[in-house]
């Protein structure tokens, strides 16, 4: 099995605040990976020696400056009325609408659904904001959002093995 149930995931009231509940038909495109499936997502896209983003280091590609082409805000949008993503992320994340996508809050914390999904949600998915990386599958574009209520957006480095 590659996913577990929402409902059985520990965060699925980021789906279901009071103020953004996500409708039913998008409910059922949001896909918690079990840990086994996260971790790989993680080793594959992300990193191969750190479990969390805080733990990121300079073999990791998140670390690398020359990976990222610009950075914005996105806690304005975020308490704003309007629905909308962040225009940074908006234009340089143009994927089509069903474009699957992978928001990786840990290596095993991962959430799978489409660009679409996430465009109309992703207020919802930004409760949790530690460094959390979008990915599209078979993409090269990224975006890192961090606590401070800033994103940065680029490309996917390589992920690389640890040189210990």
């Amino acid at each position: 099995m590659k996913y577990i149930p929402l409902s059985d995931y520990k965060n699925a009231w980021i789906f279901r605040h009071a103020e953004m509940p996500v409708p039913a038909d998008d409910l059922e495109q949001i896909k918690p990976l079990t840990p086994v499936a996260a971790t790989d997502v993680w080793r594959n896209n992300i990193s191969k020696q750190c479990l969390t983003p805080e733990d990121f280091g300079d073999n990791d590609w998140l670390k690398g400056e020359e990976n990222w082409e610009e950075s914005g805000s996105w806690q304005e949008e975020w308490e704003s009325d309007n629905p909308a993503l962040p225009e940074v992320v908006e234009k340089h994340l143009q994927w089509t609408p069903e474009t699957t996508v992978f928001y990786c809050v840990d290596s095993e914390a991962v959430l799978e659904t489409t660009w679409d999904v996430f465009s109309r949600h992703w207020k919802n998915f930004l409760f949790f904001d530690d460094d959390c990386v979008l990915i599209g599958r078979k993409r090269k574009q990224a975006a890192q959002f961090h606590q401070d209520g800033t994103v940065s957006v680029g490309k996917k480095g390589v992920v690389v093995a640890s040189k210990d």
